[in-house]
C-alpha cells in the first residue's frame, strides 16, 4: 500500500536524504517493533521512529507515570502524572505521526507471553533496565531468530548494540555472547542510588532508534555484536565489535525465572505485623529510625514518622556509624527504599554498636 499523502508531506525532508527513498520510507511504514519499557530509553527510541515513519509498535509496560519520571522520559508532561505510561506514550506518538498503529499493553513481558509477542514483530527493541528483563528478552528473542536492539544507561554513559542470532541466523551475535551468565540483580547501583542525566537517555535512546532505523531500511552498516558506547561527559563515542563465542550452546528454551531488579522486593504493607510493630515503637519513641538512603530519596517518600538518625550509604564508615549511634540507648529501626540496603547495613554493623539494629522489611516502598 502506498503512503498517504500527508504522511509523504509529513515525512518529505527524509525522502532528500541520499539513499533513503520511498522504498525506505515504505519499509518503515511496514515495520512492526516491539518496545520493552515506556521509560528513559524507550521514549526517545518510540518518538524518534515515530517521527521517521515506523508503521507499528508494539509497546508493553506495566507501570504509570511518576513526577520522578519526567527529567527523562520525554513522551511526559506532569499532565500525565498517574496515567498507565503505555496510553499516555500512545497519546504522545499518534500526536507525531497520526497514522502510527499502536498496541499499547499494560503488562509485564514474562516467559509465558514474550514468545508469542515477538511472533508479532520484525524487531524488538529493549528499553528495560533490569538485568531480568534484559536476559529474559535476549534468550526470547534468540529462540525466535528475532533481531535485538539493545541498550542500557547509568549516571552519564550507555551502551547500545544489534544483537541477532538464532533459527535462520547466519554468524548470530547474542547478549550471552558479550556477557554469559546473568549478573545478580545487585552487581551495579540500584535504581534509588545510581542517578541517571535526563539527556544522557534521549542520547541513548537514538542511538537505539538508528540502529533500528538502519536494521529496518538497509541504510548504512547495521552489524550484529558491534557494541558502542557513549560517555556524556566526556563527549565520546567508542565502538567495538563481539564476536560469537564458538563453545556456547544456543539458547533454545526460556529459563522459568530470570529474577527481579535490584530495587524490588515483596511489597510489605504497614498492616505487616514486623513492620507495623517497628514502626509503632518509632511512633511511640520506644526506638530510633536510621535512614541510611541518599539526600535526594527523602523528596520522594518517607515513613509516617520520619526520621531523626540520617547516614547516607554513600558515606557509611565504621567510624561515621560509632560516632553516630555512640550513646544511642533505644533499638534503633534502619531503614531504605527496598529493605536491601538496610539489611546489609545491619549484617555489617550490628557487631560495631551495643545498640540492636533492626531493618524495616520492604522500606519505604513496601508501606
Amino acid at each position: 500500500m502506498s503512503l498517504p499523502d500527508n504522511e509523504l508531506r509529513r515525512i518529505a525532508r527524509q525522502l532528500n536524504l541520499p539513499g533513503f527513498d520511498m522504498a525506505q520510507a515504505q519499509r518503515l511504514a511496514d515495520a512492526r517493533v516491539l518496545v520493552v519499557g515506556a521509560g528513559g530509553l524507550g521514549c526517545p527510541a518510540m518518538q524518534s521512529l515515530a517521527a521517521v515513519g515506523l508503521g507499528r509498535i508494539l509497546l508493553y509496560d506495566d507501570d504509570v507515570v511518576d513526577l520522578t519520571n519526567i527529567h527523562r522520559q520525554i513522551l511526559f508532561g506532569a499532565h500525565d502524572v498517574g496515567r498507565r505510561k503505555v496510553d499516555a506514550a500512545a497519546d504522545r506518538l499518534r500526536q507525531i505521526q497520526p497514522g502510527i498503529e499502536i498496541d499499547a499493553i499494560h503488562e509485564r513481558l514474562t516467559p509465558d507471553n514474550i514468545v508469542s509477542a515477538l511472533a508479532r514483530v520484525d524487531l524488538v527493541l529493549d528499553g528495560s533496565d533490569t538485568f531480568a528483563t534484559k536476559y529474559l528478552v535476549a534468550d526470547a528473542a534468540e529462540i525466535t531468530g528475532t533481531p535485538l536492539i539493545w541498550g542500557t544507561v547509568l549516571r552519564y554513559a550507555g551502551q547500545v548494540a544489534l544483537w541477532h542470532s538464532g533459527p535462520g541466523v547466519d554468524g548470530g551475535v547474542s547478549l550471552r555472547d558479550f556477557f554469559p551468565t546473568q549478573p545478580a540483580a545487585d552487581s551495579t547501583p540500584d535504581c534509588a542510588t545510581a542517578g541517571v542525566l535526563g539527556v544522557t537517555t534521549a542520547v541513548v535512546g537514538n542511538l537505539m532508534a538508528t540502529e533500528a532505523i538502519k536494521h529496518l531500511t538497509g541504510l548504512g552498516e547495521s552489524v550484529p555484536g558491534r557494541v558502542y558506547g557513549y560517555d556524556a561527559l566526556g563527549t565520546s563515542l567508542r565502538s567495538f565489535t563481539v564476536r560469537a563465542d564458538p563453545a556456547r550452546l544456543p539458547v533454545t528454551e526460556l529459563e522459568d525465572f530470570y529474577g527481579a531488579g535490584a530495587c524490588a522486593a515483596p511489597p510489605v504493607m504497614e498492616s505487616d505485623p514486623a513492620a507495623a510493630r517497628l514502626l509503632d515503637l518509632v511512633r511511640e519513641g520506644r526506638a530510633r529510625a536510621l535512614d541510611v538512603r541518599e539526600p535526594h530519596e527523602k523528596l520522594l517518600a518517607d515513613i509516617p514518622s520520619g526520621a531523626d538518625l540520617h547516614l547516607p550509604t554513600s558515606e557509611v564508615s565504621p567510624e561515621r556509624v560509632r560516632a553516630l549511634l555512640d550513646g544511642v540507648a533505644a533499638p534503633v529501626v534502619v531503614y531504605c527504599a527496598s529493605g536491601r540496603r538496610s539489611a546489609e547495613f545491619v549484617d555489617a554493623h550490628a557487631d560495631l554498636v551495643s545498640v540492636e539494629l533492626i531493618s524495616l522489611p520492604g522500606g519505604v516502598n513496601g508501606l
